[in-house]
């Protein structure tokens, strides 16, 4: 969706004020506040003045889960602070952002104990072998519809590698082209702020790579590479690339001849699960689904060993369990 004069210059405004900040995040905030006028019925999104009534903000939110509603407060938040300051506004603020710790304390309350929530259920219910069955299904339809071939390879992705949203915003290059990027630190602008599909000149032969700068842990974890070496999954990706148009530089998936962002990641997805198997499963869900399942048993018995002990699981993981060196 094209950004409005307005959400343009609310975005610049909020990457001028945090710089350090990943442009996403302050994307996902106009977006949170665009929807949240449209919900306020506002016949244009020309001002946050809706943001500065939390009653007003509450009730337009109030329908929504805590996890979504803590990312409309937080957009709130960050808007307000764009605003010339004074002490009602600060108090205002302030609302916000204690909220927010309410919401982000009980998250982490709710998964302490390790078992799957009542909420979760359905989705875990479903299990891996439900999650292979919707590609499988999916599969079928994929020539016929380009929305659920996207929702198809992207989901073929997260089964060997547990990405986050940054999957659906990869970018084609050549190995020819990549070779000439600056890759090493300090980053320039333009490697760091796009996932690479690094695509090789034989690319019957030789491994795709996948390279990720921007996503939620980049500043901890740095530059991350993948070299696909399934070759299913390798095949699968030619296909889709000749599918689409062939390996010439551009957004490796496309929604209504625009690329990707997360929320749209997430709303395929959504969609498109909900079509096959009755249930919304996004990537962070489908991780947890998959991941349940390789070692579910394990963590358990590692839980229960430290218990046994009177340590912390991260004690048990970091001073206990060793590795031998890889060779």
């Amino acid at each position: 969706m094209k950004m409005t004069d307005f959400e343009n210059e609310l975005l610049s405004k909020l990457n001028e004020a945090k710089p350090d900040n990943k442009i996403t995040s302050h994307k996902s905030y106009v977006r949170c506040l665009r929807l949240l006028s449209k919900k306020n019925k506002e016949d244009e999104f020309k001002n946050i003045d809706f943001a500065k009534d939390k009653d007003l903000v509450e009730s337009l939110t109030s329908d929504l889960s805590d996890s979504t509603k803590r990312n409309y407060l937080t957009s709130c938040a960050n808007g307000l602070r764009l605003e010339n300051k004074n002490d009602e506004l600060t108090q205002i603020i302030k609302y916000y952002e204690d909220k927010v710790k309410e919401y982000n304390t009980q998250f982490k309350k709710n998964n302490e104990d390790g078992y799957i929530s009542d909420k979760q259920k359905p989705a875990f219910d479903i299990g891996i072998d439900g999650l292979v069955d919707m590609i499988y299904k999916m599969e079928k339809d994929i020539k016929n519809d380009p929305v659920t071939y996207v929702a198809y390879m992207i989901y073929n992705i997260l089964l060997q590698y547990p990405l986050r949203n940054e999957v659906g915003r990869f970018v084609k290059i050549s190995s020819a082209n990549f070779k000439k990027l600056k890759t090493e630190a300090p980053l320039t602008e333009e490697f760091k702020d796009i996932n690479y599909l690094v695509i090789p000149s034989n690319i019957y032969k030789k491994n795709i790579k996948m390279v990720s700068t921007e996503y939620k842990t980049n500043k901890i974890y740095g530059v991350k590479t993948v070299e696909i070496k399934d070759k299913k999954l390798r095949k699968k990706l030619i296909d889709y690339i000749k599918y689409t148009g062939g390996s010439n530089s551009g957004p490796l998936f496309k929604y209504k001849d625009n690329a990707l962002d997360d929320q749209t990641v997430t709303n395929i997805l959504m969609e498109q699960s909900k079509k096959y198997t009755g249930i919304g499963i996004g990537t962070t869900m489908f991780y947890k689904i998959t991941v349940s399942a390789e070692a579910g048993e394990i963590h358990k018995t590692l839980k229960e060993k430290a218990i046994a002990r009177g340590q912390s699981m991260s004690t048990q993981s970091s001073s206990y369990i060793k590795m031998s060196k890889p060779e």
